[in-house]
């Protein structure tokens, strides 16, 4: 603050700026601060401790756009076979939906325990102050709930270098957590035979895996 105070009276005496304007370039230099702030990178060991306090916000695929799209599609078909196929084609998407969701809510129900989770749906992620959360139950849970204690956002993607399947984890400014936080993860070093094997879900899986990985860096890091 004392920087700032210094540029404004250097402008005020040597410049000779208009009064209305110093006062508008103060208050972009006080407020330039907290900015920087939130556009640095989050740090992991912080992260992993506020994570632990938190909740970690699933955000999960609703396939809404490609199952409206073939609603209406199959709505002004009016040939039969073009109509059948197209509404195989939206059950077997809406199917793949409440699969995913049941698999995952099932997962974080079951193996996860690090921290408290609810989840969204994509579609509903544009204000995320306005979105719909779901605890494990299906039950909806308040914004202002969520927000008494430090959100953690888990993303379904792709990986930007070989664009394998991914679930990654952002802080509540949308920011990616870094290395050596327990990040990206990917379908590596998988045994789908072992798997079918032992009759577990790739879901559960996934999700066992963040959670030990999760417990152990936080272990390390406490």
């Amino acid at each position: 603050m004392k920087d700032i105070s210094c540029n404004v009276r250097f402008l005020i005496t040597k410049l000779r700026t208009p009064k209305l304007l110093i006062m508008m370039i103060f208050f972009i230099l006080a407020a330039w601060r907290p900015i920087t702030v939130y556009g640095q990178a989050p740090d992991p060991v912080a992260s992993i401790k506020d994570l632990k306090e938190g909740y970690l916000l699933v955000r999960l695929p609703a396939y809404k756009a490609k199952i409206d799209t073939l609603t209406a599609m199959s709505a002004r078909s009016t040939d039969e076979k073009r109509k059948k196929r197209l509404d195989d084609q939206l059950r077997e998407a809406i199917e793949e939906r409440d699969t995913l969701l049941a698999d995952y809510v099932d997962a974080f129900k079951n193996v996860y325990h690090f921290s408290k989770v609810a989840y969204f749906f994509d579609y509903d992620g544009r204000d995320l102050n306005t979105a719909n959360y779901y605890n494990l139950d299906g039950d909806r849970i308040a914004v202002a709930d969520l927000s008494e204690g430090p959100l953690f956002y888990l993303h379904f993607e792709r990986t930007e270098v070989d664009a394998q399947d991914a679930l990654v984890v952002y802080n509540r400014y949308i920011k990616k957590i870094p290395d050596p936080f327990p990040n990206d993860f990917m379908r590596g070093g998988i045994n789908f035979l072992f798997l079918k094997l032992s009759d577990k879900k790739f879901p559960t899986w996934r999700v066992s895996r963040m959670d030990k990985k999760f417990y152990k860096y936080w272990g390390e890091n406490s």
